[in-house]
């Protein structure tokens, strides 16, 4: 299994409100991804999703193993993190007037062997790419895709849209968050793509399933997302992490 971490401010921020993290337990038997795009307050975007990776790291390097080894248990330690993490994000917004109305996205994925546990939060997304096909395996927590969903505006409408930023749910905003916590299979053949928006709003799912089926390693490739990204304006800061299980067939990188 091949993986490469990007992320980069783009080209019109001065601040990277990004961040992204990968951690293994056991010599690489299980594996944390994580993405958080934050947002709000006059410093508080870089915060917030700093808060929720450290966490996350902390967080994962104390859980117990053999509850990690289960789907079930996965589901139930991630639920528990982000209630956890959201607690600590909105007590710290509270004495740190700086940082009032933060918050972050987060995409976090825990993975071992095969299986894989998704949680979800915000308009960040998880893509995977499978003998079967190229999904979009996350639903975004955003006031456009709702619009998307009623057929009011199509996905490409969506990217462009002037309240694509407006987000429905989000960590540390709201007494109570509810993640979404998604089970899936990283076959053999397959790759898993955990991205900020600053990457999804620029390129379409065609042009993403591209790029990860296309030439040169895991790290080429994930450049050539971000590079795609900047090219196209890079207004927002791109992050993605891409995991790939050989995804294609007799590849040597």
């Amino acid at each position: 299994m091949e993986v490469a971490v990007r992320t980069h401010v783009g080209m019109k921020r001065r601040i990277n409100e990004d961040r992204t993290g990968l951690f293994t337990r056991e010599g690489g038997r299980f594996l944390l991804a994580v993405v958080a795009d934050g947002m709000g307050g006059h410093n508080g975007g870089d915060t917030a999703s700093r808060m929720a990776v450290e966490g996350l790291e902390k967080e994962f390097g104390k859980a117990d193993m053999t509850v990690l080894g289960t789907a079930d248990g996965r589901a139930e330690w991630l639920t528990g993190v982000t209630e956890r993490l959201n607690r600590a994000l909105l007590d710290h917004a509270q004495s740190n007037e700086e940082c009032r109305g933060m918050g972050t996205t987060l995409e976090a994925a825990v993975i071992t062997g095969i299986d894989v546990t998704l949680c979800h939060i915000g308009d960040s997304r998880t893509y995977r790419l499978s003998p079967d096909g190229f999904e979009q395996v996350t639903k975004d927590h955003s006031l456009v895709n709702l619009l998307v969903e009623s057929g009011e505006i199509t996905e490409e409408e969506a990217r462009v849209h002037p309240k694509r930023n407006f987000i429905m749910k989000a960590l540390g905003t709201d007494d109570r968050v509810e993640p979404d916590i998604i089970p899936i299979r990283l076959p053999e053949g397959s790759a898993l793509l955990l991205c900020s928006d600053g990457l999804s709003n620029k390129l379409g799912a065609e042009e993403i399933a591209e790029t990860v089926n296309g030439a040169g390693t895991a790290d080429d490739r994930a450049d050539a997302l971000v590079d795609l990204a900047n090219q196209r304006g890079g207004e927002d800061n791109i992050s993605v992490i891409l995991i790939d299980n050989n995804v294609r067939e007799g590849d040597a990188g």
